[in-house]
């Protein structure tokens, strides 16, 4: 299990999710300011992260949301700190995640830094998804499942981040507790509960209505779209009927499909 080691500033959580032996161990904080930078990214050695989830821009609606703490392009280094605490960061590809998730970047990052002494490095995937709005939800159903899928296969504890670390972190983080939860077969009705229980460990995750409809938006659209065949007995009788109502109520509602 991965120790909660509270680092100044990040006010970072960690939740298990997943049954049996399958774990996924997401931290969840703010986003880094400057004078955290060196934290977050010492969090992330502690941890051996392999995966960082940013779910925010740096400024958003002309103001500043989270500094600027991994190098934007390929071949550019950014370093945190001195001496026997330094941390170098360089980035070492970009990509798009996919031809259809071309807003979310993913930068492979190598870290360089001390350890007992001796110079050592890791690497890191870092997902930075651009057109999340702070308070509100994306114009894309699927693209949460999309990045928890590329990132599924590390035992590692994933960071997780927005930029107060409540909102859109809580809302990707009730997916991928949810979806691990459906896919053995547990019930997951209770959505209220469900919320209750995120919320015992990070206050205030789903910061509004519209974040947790979007939960269940890309839930139904997860299970009952990308999977149709499988959950074709959902939709039968009236059931295509009253999704179909429902999507477009979710449409009216936030403006997005």
């Amino acid at each position: 299990m991965a120790e909660n080691t509270q680092k100044p500033g990040l006010h970072n959580n960690w939740k298990r999710l997943g049954v049996e032996n399958e774990l996924i161990l997401e931290w969840k904080c703010k986003g880094p300011l400057d004078n955290t930078q060196l934290a977050f990214w010492a969090m992330v050695i502690q941890e051996k992260s392999e995966c960082v989830i940013m779910l925010c821009n740096t400024i958003e609606c002309g103001k500043f949301k989270c500094s600027q703490y991994w190098p934007h392009e390929k071949g550019e280094s950014m370093t945190f700190g001195e001496g026997p605490g330094r941390i170098l960061v360089t980035n070492l590809d970009v990509r798009p995640l996919s031809e259809i998730d071309n807003f979310v970047r993913v930068c492979r990052l190598r870290l360089d830094f001390y350890e007992n002494g001796r110079e050592t490095s890791t690497m890191i995937r870092h997902f930075q998804w651009e057109n999340w709005p702070d308070r509100g939800v994306p114009p894309t159903k699927l693209t949460a499942t999309n990045i928890l899928s590329e990132v599924r296969g590390t035992t590692r504890p994933i960071v997780v981040h927005c930029s107060a670390g409540i909102g859109r972190t809580g809302t990707i983080v009730a997916i991928a507790y949810v979806q691990e939860k459906m896919q053995h077969g547990q019930n997951c009705m209770d959505m209220d509960a469900l919320t209750k229980e995120l919320r015992t460990q990070r206050p205030f995750s789903i910061q509004n209505e519209y974040q947790y409809i979007y939960v269940h938006r890309v839930l139904l659209a997860y299970f009952l779209e990308k999977y149709r065949d499988r959950f074709a007995h959902i939709l039968a009788g009236e059931g295509e009927a009253k999704y179909a109502k429902w999507r477009e109520e979710y449409k009216i509602a936030t403006g997005c499909d």
